[in-house]
């Protein structure tokens, strides 16, 4: 039921004769509404309407915490109309309230709701990363909300409007299969109510046992999107677009201006260079993302008016077009230009099928970017470093001898066997002569790691001018997807940001 208006009618029978109340409540909560807190750790519930006939003397509204009553408090009718507020405190109790008329001293309850909570708000969205969805993810919490359909490219019904609070869920009735090499489908495509992917639930997990904390995630992703499907869009009507049914849910949820982060999984259909079209769809072009990225960055702003950081995943190699590790390093720099944007990498997550991630990847998702979250919302201080290792420098420190310098100590995996082929990292190196890209390889005689710093010894003293590591999706000549080796952070093991054509001094 939509609450937004509500006319509630009582019928009160008096032998032969009737007559009609009718109270127009244009504010009150919903069942399982979460509603933002302050800076003071509170929120404020709203109650408010019309009173279409005066008949009665004063509201009553009566609070109930976890089912213990907590207090009571007279909203007063001036001319017909009454407006005021409940304040509730955030933790993981929840609350109750009940709306008394009091006519002629005697009291009669006009309407209940429960299950309210003060919490944090979040969006996910993107692209399928952003969304996976698995029949393994079987967590819930009375304190993990969400709002509405998460319904992809499909056309938001009335029914689908129907749809509003209720418990989050990273499960997916029209889900197939668990098996990431035999048929899985971690619905895509497909309308779920209050659906927020695999690890939108466990970073929903994290946060509330962590902090204590309910919390709100919407997810307006939409399998295999572009950059532009994901804006704004004027032009178009709003439930028309990816990110205007997006608004619409987070703007009926009273949530639009309290959201703190966006997190965003997008990128693998922008790796094409070209006119390009998959499915009757066209696909992005990678020199497009920097603008792209402006244009989305400022419409998020221009919406979501609390909006605080943005958390950026780069893409893993894998489905997309030839140009994945140009659009690598790109979200990389935009990550550099925008302090509200932090970047998180994806190298080294576990079950990587060669597009999407296995139940376990995902929940890896959430584990590497909750203590960014931590951070940024808790004042968490942290002992040890919480980020992706990046390449800070690059340059000749011998006449054979490149050193590559990161931003924190390192490990390096020597090589990753697949249907008994043994990878090698040194030939994930690739070089540049000249400024073209970066398509020299097989020319690194041995790797060393010293502490921050990777030692690459060369087989020659030519000069190269420019280094990339990662290949664009695949090892190369052939059709396998890279999955490894990998740099990873010696104290956290999150995987290296990957770079390409960056400049050897």
């Amino acid at each position: 039921m939509n609450y937004k208006v509500l006319i509630i009618v009582f019928t009160f029978f008096l032998g032969l004769h009737s007559y009609t109340q009718q109270i127009i409540f244009d504010k009150v909560p919903e069942d399982f509404q979460l509603f933002p807190r302050d800076s003071n750790n509170k929120s404020s519930v709203v109650f408010s309407g019309t009173i279409i006939e005066n008949n009665y003397n004063e509201f009553k509204v009566k609070t109930f915490k976890d089912g213990i009553f907590y207090g009571e408090k007279s909203l007063n009718i001036t001319n017909k109309k009454f407006h005021d507020s409940i304040t509730i405190e955030a933790g993981l109790f929840q609350f109750s309230f009940k709306l008394y008329s009091n006519k002629k001293n005697i009291e009669k309850l006009l309407f209940q709701v429960d299950n309210i909570v003060s919490g944090d708000a979040y969006i996910i969205t993107g692209q399928s990363n952003s969304h996976g969805s698995s029949k393994k993810s079987t967590y819930i919490s009375p304190f993990a909300r969400s709002f509405g359909v998460k319904t992809g490219y499909e056309t938001y019904t009335e029914e689908d409007e129907m749809v509003r609070w209720g418990l989050a869920t990273g499960n997916c009735k029209d889900c197939k299969g668990d098996n990431w090499n035999s048929g899985y489908d971690g619905g895509w495509f497909v309308k779920n109510p209050f659906g927020i992917g695999v690890w939108g639930m466990e970073l929903a997990k994290l946060l509330i046992e962590k902090h204590q904390i309910p919390v709100c995630i919407i997810n307006g992703g939409s399998g295999s999107s572009t950059i532009e499907e994901n804006m704004l869009h004027s032009e178009k009507k709003s439930l028309e677009t990816s990110f205007g049914r997006l608004v619409y849910r987070v703007n009926q949820a009273q949530l639009k201006n309290n959201v703190k982060a966006i997190f965003y999984h997008q990128g693998e259909s922008d790796t094409y260079l070209g006119l390009s079209f998959s499915s009757g769809r066209k696909r992005g072009e990678f020199t497009n993302y920097i603008k792209n990225f402006e244009v989305l960055n400022n419409d998020w702003l221009s919406v979501y008016k609390g909006l605080q950081k943005i958390y950026l995943f780069q893409i893993h190699p894998g489905c997309g077009g030839d140009f994945q590790s140009e659009l690598r390093d790109i979200q990389n720099q935009i990550s550099k230009k925008h302090d509200n944007v932090e970047i998180m990498s994806t190298t080294g997550v576990v079950g990587h099928d060669g597009c999407h991630f296995s139940f376990e990847g995902y929940k890896e998702f959430a584990k590497r970017i909750f203590p960014l979250v931590s951070r940024d919302f808790f004042g968490e201080k942290k002992s040890t470093i919480i980020t992706p290792p990046q390449l800070l420098n690059a340059y000749y420190s011998e006449k054979k001898e490149i050193t590559l310098t990161f931003d924190q100590p390192i490990v390096m995996e020597e090589f990753y066997q697949l249907n008994e082929m043994k990878y090698l990292m040194k030939n994930q190196f690739f070089f540049s002569l000249d400024k073209n890209k970066p398509s020299i390889y097989g020319v690194v005689n041995t790797l060393k790691v010293n502490n921050n710093q990777i030692i690459i010894n060369l087989k020659s003293d030519k000069k190269y001018s420019a280094i990339t590591w990662l290949p664009n999706k695949e090892y190369l000549n052939t059709k396998d997807i890279y999955n490894g080796p990998w740099i990873k952070g010696v104290f956290n093991k999150i995987g290296a940001l990957s770079f390409d054509n960056r400049k050897i001094n």
